[in-house]
């Protein structure tokens, strides 16, 4: 029978088995080291240490995850048939992992004391919880880089609709300048006859409307207009003949025919049958000279 001493002395060892293990747990180890830690302090509990083997065995649920770890003297392969303790993790879907942990002893004649069946049970509650934390550290780690990807390709979209915002605005910019801001100046211009001035006027709030109404167009020509050929290109697509052109201007009929050619031949339609008013109808004249202001 134990002496007192003895049994004081396996209840300290089970008690820095319970101690060895929490500490391990605090540390949010990853499975290999929880179960290498934990045959380590089984092993080093019981009562014939020096003769004792642990097998730890944890597997992933849904999953060819796992971890198989052995401390000990290797058991001689005699068919001889020797003490073991066994027990699994406990069954809880929240661990994520199953699996077991054995203890055996080598000398057929030894056998384990009730209370390191208690302790085994012990440890495997602890185990449960580590394995418990540590699948959730996988699943936070799996949704922080996916947090991380969708962030890079938030970032990215951002980075191209601030790319848009920039070039509309440069677009609507470069348009307001070319043939907006001429029109309204052509209205207010004194020295013009009232008629005339009324006319750039109603051009000016065509151009303004249709720029309301244009807005998710994009760009249908690519083709460089001359200030002179921009200036043409809005009166015929706001439906002004040669002739109408050629008076609202001051120059002469055959020199708007000419700009019309030369329109034409920049914006590549070479079928007569084609209609420039419509054709220009459909776009502006920065966007045929190669701008986009209605992204």
């Amino acid at each position: 029978m134990a002496t007192l001493k003895e049994r004081l002395r396996e209840r300290e060892k089970e008690l820095a088995c319970v101690y060895s293990i929490c500490l391990l747990a605090a540390g949010g180890p990853e499975p290999r080291d929880a179960a290498e830690g934990i045959a380590r302090a089984l092993c080093a509990a019981v009562q014939h240490e020096s003769r004792a083997a642990c097998v730890v065995r944890f597997r992933r649920i849904g999953s060819e995850d796992t971890v198989t770890v052995r401390r000990g003297p290797p058991v001689p392969e005699d068919g001889a048939l020797r003490p073991a303790l066994e027990a699994p993790l406990p069954d809880e879907d929240s661990v994520g992992w199953s699996g077991s942990v054995r203890m055996e002893y080598l000398d057929p004649d030894l056998s384990f004391l009730p209370q390191e069946k208690a302790l085994l049970d012990s440890i495997l509650v602890i185990a449960a919880s580590i394995l418990r934390t540590s699948n959730l550290i996988t699943r936070l780690r799996a949704a922080s880089e996916d947090l991380s990807a969708k962030n890079v390709a938030l970032r990215e979209v951002l980075s191209a609709i601030e790319a848009d915002r920039r070039r509309t605005l440069l677009a609507f910019r470069e348009r307001a300048a070319a043939e907006i801001l001429p029109l309204a100046e052509r209205a207010r211009d004194r020295s013009l006859t009232e008629e005339r001035r009324d006319s750039y006027l109603e051009l000016l709030i065509r151009e303004l409307e249709r720029d309301v109404d244009s807005i998710g167009r994009g760009p249908e020509g690519r083709a460089a207009l001359s200030p002179r050929e921009r200036e043409i290109a809005v009166q015929v697509r706001n439906g002004r003949t040669s002739k109408e052109i050629a008076e609202l201007l001051g120059i002469s009929r055959a020199t708007v025919e000419r700009h019309r050619h030369n329109l034409r031949r920049k914006l590549r339609i070479s079928d007569r049958a084609v209609n420039l008013a419509g054709l220009l109808g459909g776009m502006s004249a920065s966007a045929a000279d190669g701008f986009d202001p209605y992204l």
